[in-house]
């Protein structure tokens, strides 16, 4: 775990997932670094759900296949700080399919590990996490906006969905498709919001810079 540790950055013990689990306090964290490299599956849209991921560093991607065309297609990123596969809690099958967009550092609890973590069935918080889970994970995708124009709909998609605090590295072209627009048109929107200084961007990399004029740019 040592090598896993330094890779990351990010000791365990100070990380929050580290942290709730007492490291540091003689007590045993279930999740266990694991390094992915760019385009590497983590897993399958269907596949059995048998671990939780917590993303330690870099991008992950969600894709699932759209019945109403038959296509698979990006409908959310997930950065630093966020737990993927989540459904595995309460479902038996991953909804989704996670691939890195990044080299990842992410840490892996089995589904036996996660449920002892999280505490006996029945209690306040444990039967509130599921509740909000059985909502979050329903088979439909959820859409992102599609009226208004291009910079408005790519400033509600940020101010909604982007990151807080933290460098996005993702290709213009896997940001588009979350969006259902031509690369092109989300790259002029994205210089849009440059110019009005809402973001910082590159060709692979995204910041937000000001989240009032991103708020004020998608007309919220």
């Amino acid at each position: 775990m040592a090598l896993a540790e330094v890779d990351s950055g990010i000791n365990c013990a100070q990380c929050s997932v580290g942290r709730a689990s007492g490291l540091g306090a003689g007590a045993f964290c279930p999740f266990i670094d694991r390094n992915r490299r760019a385009g590497e599956l983590l897993y399958l849209q269907g596949d059995t759900a048998d671990h939780v991921w917590f993303v330690k560093r870099g991008t992950v991607v969600l894709s699932r296949l759209d019945r109403s065309s038959e296509t698979e297609r990006a409908h959310a990123v997930r950065l630093q700080g966020a737990f993927i596969g989540l459904e595995a809690v309460v479902n038996d099958r991953y909804l989704d399919t996670a691939r890195a967009a990044t080299d990842v550092v992410v840490c892996g609890a089995t589904r036996d590990g996660i449920d002892a973590w999280l505490g006996p069935s029945g209690t306040p918080a444990r039967t509130a996490l599921e509740i909000t889970l059985r909502t979050a994970c329903g088979p439909e995708l959820r859409h992102a906006r599609t009226s208004g124009s291009a910079v408005e709909r790519v400033a509600a998609w940020l101010a909604d969905e982007g990151p807080r605090g933290v460098t996005l590295t993702l290709p213009r072209r896997v940001m588009a498709e979350l969006l259902g627009m031509r690369p092109e048109t989300f790259s002029r929107a994205l210089g849009a919001l440059s110019e009005l200084g809402a973001i910082e961007t590159t060709r692979t990399t995204l910041r937000i810079t000001d989240n009032a004029a991103l708020i004020a740019a998608a007309g919220q």
